[in-house]
């Protein structure tokens, strides 16, 4: 008897669930109730696709409601209803009982999520989704809650790591240093934020500069636009992810959480217990190389520390920075070329190689600044700041001859490479324009080049220089 009770409240359970279209063998109902189901999914979907948001909103509701694991697109479609619906509902409470039936939609598709992975040939995670309802959350609410939009944030990129979108990670940043200013107990958490999201943020450029070679190659291949297509597209996402990734920067900067005096007296003090910590002494060189803050004590000693019991790249680069400021700088050259060569992330290359062709700029070594900066772009093409230290070396040394009008023209070559860092890399747009008005100040008198008919003319640039530009 107990057996057979058993079993009939099973049935009634699979009945159920099966009904309400909470499984995937039964998703769109059964009976008359998956007719009904099939019915409002179809006219939905005709009135999303004829931009009828309104008119598709209630057979929407009816499937979101009775059948959530029916179809994927009930969350897609659900985001696209809602949000027009939001965009021209001028009704305040109606806005908002919208605006919290969007965020019950990611929530609901984060909950039916293992029925969804199921039936979808795009793969989902609930860091992805989280981070959409960050995002989503931020738009249609003028005075987010800080902690909230945090909460959201930093679990998902937590979940999503390196996979993380780069909005979403940059936003974290941002409402990571909001909260601080709130609460300055979150101080060490914003350093940990910021560690991580310039962490992830190199994987993302990483990942999107494998994307381009693989369709680079596939379009020589093929010799299909659409490669070609996708070759570009991806390279419009390293632009827009490299402003991302200025902008990260610039949230943790201007947060005053941690000035380079601050972390060296918060580091200091600890390397000597930790020296064989190599976990510790990785995130000091980490959080210190990332703010710039490669004189201080705390981060030379961390790199001696970790050189000495793994040789890495990052503490090879701030043994580098040891001998250097030594005087040391044959020593100093074989650790940062080490530093170049261990590296194995392009993105994370390219930027030691420029941060290396600084170092010779310093010392007045032009031609070999240009080699460690045309090393970078080799690596990476979409970098702009070695564009702008190939100009600098040209305008520290124009003078390729005795006469003063050729010499002078050497200013138009600084800003074709100028022109060229901006054209790459719009995150250095400001940087770039800031020397071109500097450097256009030296061209020669316009006279000079009328008298002698070279207006419009090709010139290469003589000496070790050795590049053509156009006079104009």
């Amino acid at each position: 008897m107990k057996k057979l009770i058993l079993a009939l409240l099973v049935l009634v359970a699979t009945s159920t669930n099966a009904q309400n279209g909470v499984t995937n063998e039964f998703r769109f109902g059964q009976g008359e109730d998956s007719l009904r189901c099939l019915e409002a999914i179809s006219i939905s979907n005709i009135n999303v696709k004829n931009k009828a948001y309104a008119t598709a909103y209630p057979e929407w509701k009816f499937v979101f409601t009775n059948f959530p694991v029916a179809r994927v697109d009930t969350y897609t479609n659900g985001i696209k209803i809602l949000t027009e619906l939001i965009k021209v509902e001028s009704d305040p409470q109606k806005k908002e009982d919208y605006i919290k039936e969007l965020m019950s939609v990611y929530d609901q598709q984060i909950k039916y999520l293992s029925y969804l992975q199921e039936i979808t040939k795009s793969p989902l995670s609930e860091g992805q989704i989280l981070g959409r309802k960050a995002m989503a959350y931020i738009q249609h609410y003028k005075n987010a809650n800080v902690d909230t939009v945090y909460n959201m944030l930093s679990r998902s990129v937590e979940l999503e790591k390196g996979q993380s979108d780069y909005t979403v990670t940059e936003r974290l940043i941002k409402y990571s240093a909001l909260k601080y200013k709130a609460d300055n107990t979150h101080g060490e958490q914003l350093i940990e934020d910021y560690l991580n999201a310039s962490v992830y943020i190199v994987e993302v450029l990483d990942k999107y500069h494998d994307k381009i070679k693989e369709y680079e190659a596939k379009f020589a291949e093929t010799g299909l636009a659409r490669d070609s297509m996708y070759a570009v597209n991806f390279g419009k996402m390293i632009d827009a992810s490299r402003i991302s990734k200025s902008n990260i920067d610039a949230y943790f900067i201007n947060s005053g959480a941690a000035s380079c005096e601050d972390l060296n007296k918060i580091y200091m003090p600890t390397l000597d217990t930790n020296k064989d910590n190599i976990e510790y002494l990785n995130k000091v060189i980490s959080v210190m190389s990332m703010l710039k803050c490669t004189n201080e004590d705390a981060y030379l000693t961390a790199s001696e520390y970790a050189l000495a019991i793994e040789p890495t790249s990052k503490a090879a680069m701030g043994c580098g920075y040891r001998y250097f400021k030594r005087g040391e700088i044959e020593k100093a050259m074989e650790l940062f070329d080490q530093a170049i060569e261990l590296e194995t992330s392009v993105t994370a290359k390219a930027e030691l190689c420029y941060k290396v062709g600084a170092v010779n700029f310093s010392l007045n070594k032009f031609s070999k600044a240009r080699s460690y900066a045309l090393q970078a772009l080799s690596l990476n093409s979409k970098y702009g700041m070695p564009y702008i230290l190939i100009a600098q070396c040209y305008a520290a040394a124009p003078n390729w001859g005795d006469d003063a009008t050729l010499n002078a023209c050497t200013y138009y070559l600084c800003v074709d490479k100028l022109e060229r860092a901006k054209a790459v890399d719009p995150s250095v747009k400001r940087e770039a324009d800031k020397y071109i008005a500097t450097y256009k100040k030296y061209y020669p008198k316009t006279e000079e080049i009328f008298m002698r008919g070279l207006s419009g003319k090709s010139i290469t640039i003589g000496g070790w220089i050795n590049e053509t530009t156009t006079i104009r």
